[in-house]
């Protein structure tokens, strides 16, 4: 088959970014033949000789309203080949497949943004159009498929909840028993209680809301470790290790991963950090806690409610690792080929 695979950028950086790489694999894999439809490839992007790809030119537009000008570009550009299959990873209208990782309006709400400047206004009209215009639509959570039913009138028939593929070869409980190694590496003290928080926007993930709990006196035995940030921290028990590359490594080293987002649509630090068999607490504005079926597993807490999350801070206890059987359950569930089956249909 002939596969077409669109998205605005394509480039070392982000969720879409890899998911686009691995989508590319699997189906070059499956022996069909792969097309690229991308504004912009960074240099560190080798691409296979055998992948197909068609550049288009944006840079004469302003950066904000790039995304429309793609869409209309794809509106000339696609009928003048001939896919089996169109797949975007972006807001995009021309085709019949689009992976839906969020919704504007869920992001605006969540942030008690009522003013709505004209970047907002182009993303929600890219997000209304290409919602309306596709046939299959794949929300990365439940609640982003409830956002764009209840906020975007569409029909729900078209609307199917495919979680983000996990990297099982590297999210695992395989590599706790490299746990000692890990701690060792990050400087993490076992004799204590380790968490860790991985953000690179860190007012909408919630990292005031932990400074304050990690800040009580109660908390000041726990410790924090910050994945993302260089910021320095007068607290103590609050370590920035900057961008972290083997994240599967922290979440094995630590004893729970925090995740008290503002807003997240999906959250995979959650499904990883659960891969690796370490607890997890979210919000319940995070699409992940959907995976948190009990709190043998984690926990799902107020995303603002400080108090509640200081409690549970203060409160957790545990060393142990989550049941296995669930954790095979879910890898099983989230690895790329059962991922792709409930797209590729």
């Amino acid at each position: 088959m002939k596969i077409a695979l669109i998205h605005i950028r394509l480039m070392n950086k982000g969720g879409l970014e890899t998911r686009l790489i691995n989508y590319m694999n699997y189906f070059l894999d499956k022996g069909h033949e792969v097309t690229i439809i991308t504004s912009k490839i960074s240099g560190e992007i080798i691409l296979p000789t055998k992948v197909k790809v068609v550049v288009v030119q944006l840079s004469k537009y302003p950066k904000f309203s790039r995304p429309l000008f793609f869409n209309y570009k794809l509106e000339k550009l696609l009928p003048s080949y001939t896919f089996d299959y169109v797949l975007s990873l972006e807001r995009t209208w021309t085709q019949d497949h689009l992976i839906a990782p969020n919704t504007h309006i869920g992001y605006l709400k969540a942030q008690h943004k009522f003013f709505r400047d004209p970047s907002d206004l182009l993303q929600l009209y890219l997000d209304k159009k290409s919602f309306q215009q596709v046939k299959h639509i794949y929300a990365c959570s439940q609640m982003v498929k409830d956002e764009i039913i209840n906020d975007y009138h569409i029909d729900s028939a078209k609307i199917k909840v495919v979680y983000p593929p996990l990297n099982t070869a590297k999210f695992n409980l395989a590599i706790r028993k490299n746990r000692a190694l890990y701690q060792k590496k990050y400087g993490i003290d076992d004799t204590q209680l380790n968490f860790c928080f991985v953000s690179t926007s860190h007012k909408r993930k919630g990292l005031d809301l932990l400074i304050e709990v990690f800040s009580r006196p109660e908390n000041q035995d726990k410790h924090l470790y910050i994945a993302g940030s260089h910021t320095s921290f007068k607290q103590t028990n609050i370590h920035a290790l900057g961008f972290v590359t083997e994240m599967h490594e922290l979440y094995c080293a630590v004893d729970a991963t925090l995740h008290p987002a503002i807003y997240e649509p999906f959250g995979q630090i959650i499904s990883e950090s659960i891969a690796c068999g370490t607890y997890v607490m979210a919000s319940d504005n995070v699409g992940a806690k959907e995976i948190i079926l009990n709190q043998e597993i984690g926990l799902v807490l107020p995303n603002a409610n400080k108090e509640a999350w200081f409690q549970a801070v203060k409160q957790f206890n545990s060393k142990k690792i989550i049941d296995e059987s669930f954790v095979n359950q879910l890898t099983n569930e989230l690895q790329l080929a059962a991922h792709m089956q409930k797209i590729f249909n």
